[in-house]
C-alpha cells in the first residue's frame, strides 16, 4: 500500500527516480527492491502496490532511457546534412556513444529478463517500436525501398550495430573505442552500398 498522505503518482515518481539513480550510480545489479524503497523513503509494500514488482520499476527507468537515448541519437543524425548514409552513420555512432557514456543505463535495457510467457507492456513495446520506425524513416529519404523493406533494414542495422557495440564495450576481442567507431562506419557504409 502507498504511504499514507503521499500522492500515489508522486510516490510512483519517487520510486522510479530512486531506481534510476541507483542504476546510473551503481548499475543494474544494485537495484534491489530494498535499495529502491530505502532511497525513495517509502515502505517495501509501496513498490509492490504501485508497480506490482521491481521489474516494472526497472521497465519505467528503461522507458526513460529509451527516450533519452533516442533523442540523443536522432539529434546526432539531424546535425548531418546531405546523404542518408551520413545520417545513418551519425545515428549508429550516436548509439555507441550513448552506450559508452551512459553504460549503466544502457546495460539495464538488456539486463532485465522477462519470462517467455509474459508480454512486455504495450506502452513499452510501442516506445521501442517507435525508435525502429524512426530509423526506418531515414531509409525512406533517398532509397528505393518498400515500407516492409525499410522496417527489416532498420531492425537489421540496429541488430548489427548493437552487436559491434556490445563486443566493443566488452573489449574481449580487443580494440579501442576508435576501433569500434571505425567498425560501425564500415558496417553502415557497406550495408548501404548494397541498396
Amino acid at each position: 500500500m502507498a504511504r499514507k498522505g503521499k500522492d500515489p503518482e508522486a510516490l510512483r515518481s519517487a520510486i522510479t527516480d530512486a531506481a534510476e539513480q541507483i542504476i546510473i550510480q551503481e548499475g543494474f545489479r544494485a537495484c534491489s527492491a530494498r535499495a529502491v524503497t530505502g532511497k525513495a523513503g517509502c515502505a517495501l509494500g509501496s513498490l509492490g502496490y504501485l508497480f506490482g514488482g521491481l521489474d516494472n520499476v526497472i521497465l519505467e527507468v528503461n522507458a526513460r532511457t529509451l527516450l533519452e537515448m533516442g533523442n540523443f541519437m536522432f539529434a546526432e543524425a539531424e546535425k548531418m546534412s546531405g546523404s542518408t548514409s551520413k545520417k545513418l552513420e551519425a545515428l549508429a555512432l550516436g548509439y555507441f556513444r550513448y552506450a559508452r557514456d551512459h553504460l549503466n543505463r544502457w546495460e539495464a535495457l538488456f539486463a532485465l529478463r522477462w519470462a517467455a510467457q509474459e508480454a512486455l507492456p504495450s506502452d513499452y513495446l510501442a516506445l521501442r517500436g517507435n525508435l525502429l520506425d524512426r530509423i526506418a524513416t531515414l531509409f525512406a529519404e533517398d532509397m528505393p525501398l518498400t515500407v516492409p523493406e525499410r522496417s527489416v533494414l532498420a531492425r537489421t542495422m540496429y541488430e548489427a550495430v548493437h552487436g559491434i557495440v556490445v563486443l566493443g564495450l566488452d573489449r574481449r576481442l580487443g580494440g579501442s573505442h576508435e576501433d569500434v567507431e571505425g567498425r560501425i562506419r564500415l558496417l553502415v557504409g557497406k550495408m548501404l552500398i548494397q541498396i
